[in-house]
């Protein structure tokens, strides 16, 4: 029986946020029982904190989304164990998940544990037999064939460069360059830490390094885009937008939009022939997009509406939705937690009541 390739989740930030919850709610029905889920450490193997790290996703998929019964794994994945016992059962782990994750840290460092071993072999050929992928920050840049050496640019002040990446998109006709927390601000006024902290200035001369058949797949902050290699359809979600550069050109797209997968340079799945950039909606030209002193798109600009609300409404729609679902109205009830949790408001079920809390932006 001929498999198909497995949905592609990737997002800019919030792999542990409403956002990662709202895609994983798309992702997790699809996959088959039981929903085994491998997640990795890789990103950020080399930190005294790295099982934190991956626990935090870990605990994420426990708790937020139990409805879907994941059976979430901590991976790890060192190249001086991949002959050991240990490696063969992170190996055979990889190969029988239904779902593999992988989030913040060093792409660099995730590309040289991965690049040329078995554990990248097993990735690339379970995704391919139908495992879903799901991606963000640092592990999106690194499954790149242009990866963001971002650590090393931004904090040790390396010249301006890409580094070679593990290129998972290569086997669909994919030249990837993705650049997660494309409109950050963390700089505030006194520093331009847009383009995943490359600032208009070097991202500028990083362009310009670029072979001419890379596309460049810019991606918001709390955005994710879901790549469905059956429908050939780029579904996205989130707060902001992704951002798509080829041949000198940008468009742009926003969440609930979709485009064809074919845009990214994909060949052609279930949407025919590849699709000029100029043939979809408004392309802008990419100096226009670096000229000083614009800001980033301004409808991808968060607001936090949840603050603006006061408690005592939060309090009474929490309680409509108890009422809900004691009268077994579990579908009114979830659309009302599904509405809340899109901004920002996160309902949990406790045997002491239904409690709710403002949810953090990482």
């Amino acid at each position: 029986m001929q498999t198909m390739p497995g949905q592609c989740a990737i997002l800019g930030s919030g792999e542990t946020t409403v956002v990662g919850r709202r895609v994983l709610s798309q992702m997790l029905p699809r996959l088959e029982e039981p929903r085994t889920i491998a997640v990795l450490d890789t990103p950020a193997g080399f930190q005294p904190n790295r099982v934190l790290v991956a626990e935090k996703i870990v605990q994420f998929l426990r708790e937020r989304l139990g409805e879907f019964r994941p059976q979430p794994q901590r991976i790890e994945t060192r190249q001086e164990e991949q002959e050991s016992e240990t490696g063969a059962a992170m190996l055979a782990a990889i190969t029988h998940a239904r779902a593999i994750l992988a989030g913040p840290g060093s792409p660099t460092y995730m590309i040289r544990e991965l690049q040329g071993t078995t554990y990248f072999d097993a990735i690339r050929q379970a995704h391919a037999n139908g495992t879903a992928l799901y991606v963000s920050s640092a592990a999106s840049i690194a499954m790149s064939s242009y990866s963001l050496p971002v650590y090393e640019i931004f904090k040790v002040g390396d010249e301006p460069s890409w580094y070679q990446g593990l290129d998972f998109f290569k086997p669909f006709g994919m030249n990837l360059a993705i650049v997660p927390h494309w409109n950050n601000n963390e700089g505030g006024a006194d520093l331009d830490t847009s383009f995943c902290y490359m600032g208009r200035e070097r991202f500028s001369k990083m362009l310009k390094q670029l072979p001419e058949d890379v596309v460049v797949f810019g991606i918001d902050e709390h955005t994710a885009c879901i790549l469905d290699f059956v429908t050939g359809e780029v579904a996205v979600e989130g707060k902001g937008g992704v951002h798509i550069i080829r041949e000198g050109q940008m468009v742009e797209f926003q969440a609930s939009e979709s485009f064809p997968l074919t845009l990214l340079g994909a060949e052609a799945v279930a949407q025919g022939q590849q699709q000029a950039l100029s043939m979809v909606g408004n392309p802008i030209d990419v100096e226009t997009l670096l000229a000083p002193g614009e800001t980033l798109d301004p409808r991808i600009e968060e607001q936090n509406l949840a603050g603006a609300l006061p408690a005592p409404l939060i309090d009474a729609l929490v309680t409509i939705r108890a009422d809900l679902r004691a009268a077994k109205q579990w579908l009114f009830a979830d659309r009302l937690r599904d509405t809340l949790s899109t901004y920002g408001i996160v309902i949990e079920d406790t045997p002491q009541g239904s409690q709710w809390h403002i949810e953090e932006e990482e």
